[in-house]
Parts: structure tokens; sequence; C-alpha cells
């Protein structure tokens, strides 16, 4: 495959990951940044208690994560940015599977909360499992992409 013809490719590539992950991210904190006490429900939900911290985070995160993710998805076309936005997408992504994974091993039977708590995010609404944990890694897979097309080429050294 020719230079130009692969160049091409990993661009579409790159632009469909980007849409992809923006949209998907954008998509998930509307109705979070919209009612973040339900958020906070969906967060209590995972039973996940922090040492010295304890719950007193969740209502913190339940303000602060939506709008992060809101900001991400919107950094992803903004060419300064895209590296970073793309790096926190991933990051959050990990974390994402880690809180589902302890979830599906300590056996609790709870909804994602990934797009909160309204009438068509209930429709959307997946139990946590192995194929949330699926999705995740193919989503993470696009951000570490779209991460290393972001990544300033290395120079050419000659001796």
């Amino acid at each position: 495959m020719n230079r130009s013809l692969r160049q091409q490719i990993f661009t579409g590539l790159d632009w469909t990951f980007r849409l992809l992950l923006a949209g998907l991210f954008l998509y998930a904190a509307w109705p979070k940044l919209l009612d973040p006490t339900e958020f906070a429900k969906s967060i209590t939900n995972y039973k996940v208690v922090l040492p010295v911290v304890g719950q007193d985070y969740v209502y913190l995160t339940a303000m602060f994560l939506p709008a992060l993710e809101a900001v991400a998805a919107v950094c992803l076309f903004l060419p300064k940015f895209k590296r970073s936005a793309a790096l926190v997408i991933a990051f959050l992504l990990a974390l994402f599977i880690v809180l589902i994974f302890q979830a599906v091993m300590r056996g609790l039977n709870i909804d994602c909360g990934c797009f909160g708590n309204s009438e068509v995010s209930a429709a959307l609404a997946t139990k946590v499992g192995w194929n949330k944990i699926m999705e995740n890694l193919a989503f993470l897979a696009a951000a570490i992409f779209v991460y290393l097309r972001a990544c300033p080429p290395k120079p050419r050294y000659r001796l």
C-alpha cells in the first residue's frame, strides 16, 4: 500500500473515531449535567468507598465528571487540544472499565449509569457486565488511536 493511501485511511479513521467519541461523550454528559443528583445515585450504586474520603466524593464527582466529559469531547476538534482530549477520554474509559469490572466481580446487578437517568437514557441503559467492558475497551482503542495520531512526528536524525 502506498504511503498516500495509507495516510488517507488513517486520517479517515482519525476523523471517524473523533466524531464517534465526541458524540458519545457529549450525549452521555448532557443528561448528567442537567440532573447531577440522579447521576450521584448512579455513582453510589457502584458501592465504591475511598479510604479516608468515604463516599463524600460522590456529589463532587457527579458535578465534575459530566463537565469534564463534555469539554474533552469538544476539545477533540481543536487541533491544539486534540491530543490532551484523547488522553483524558482514554483515562476516563479506563476508569469506567475498572469500575464496571469491580461491579461485575462483586456481583452487582446495576445499570451502568453511563447516560444519566432520563427517559431516553433509561431506554439505552445497560446492566454492567462483560459486554459493557468489551464496548468500553473498543472505545478505549479508538481514543488511543486518536492520541497516537495526534503525537508530533519524531524528527529524523542523520549522521
